[in-house]
């Protein structure tokens, strides 16, 4: 969000899968950077969302998601960050401000129309980074809710929880 999204103080950000491990700590870090945050996933996760700090929720059943973003902000936000792509992230386009980016951990852009500003961000460990979380974590400001662990010899069970795509926050796999 900061580094290919360019996420500034005052902006407003759409985090698609927002309830999931990375959508959870993108709330938070959005917050802390200033940001107004609309966090989408189901309706379940909304008061996890909120209390994460997530400003508004939407509901990805049942709703446009971009028509949702549009009733709110009605010029669009500044930056979509996609934890989730599929029929979520094309519904969000309309949302996105014609000057707005679009950053995706999973979308590469194949299907995307080329006049949008997007990147493709392919998480890989940073040691400034994770040192900021580091520090934050300690200073109470992020909270990391681990959903479920497994053992070891339950990796392959994980790994089809987390192909579900609904996975609130984190899990864990202990050796």
């Amino acid at each position: 969000m900061f580094d290919a999204g360019n996420l500034q103080k005052g902006q407003t950000v759409l985090i698609l899968g927002a309830s999931g491990g990375v959508g959870t700590m993108a709330i938070q870090l959005a917050k802390e950077q200033g940001a107004t945050v609309v966090g989408v996933a189901s309706e379940q996760n909304h008061q996890y969302m909120k209390e994460l700090g997530a400003d508004h929720t939407i509901k990805y059943k049942d709703t446009h998601i971009g028509d949702a973003v549009k009733e709110i902000f009605p010029d669009g936000v500044d930056l979509i960050f996609d934890c989730a792509s599929g029929e979520t992230l094309q519904q969000s386009l309309v949302a996105l401000k014609p000057n707005g980016k679009l950053v995706s951990i999973l979308n590469q852009g194949q299907d995307l129309d080329k006049g949008i500003d997007f990147t493709y961000v392919f998480v890989e460990p940073n040691s400034s980074q994770l040192d900021r979380l580091r520090e934050l974590a300690d200073a109470g400001k992020l909270k990391v809710l681990v959903s479920q662990t497994y053992t070891l010899q339950e990796a392959a069970e994980a790994m089809k929880q987390i192909e579900t795509k609904h996975t609130t926050g984190k899990i864990v796999i202990i050796p």
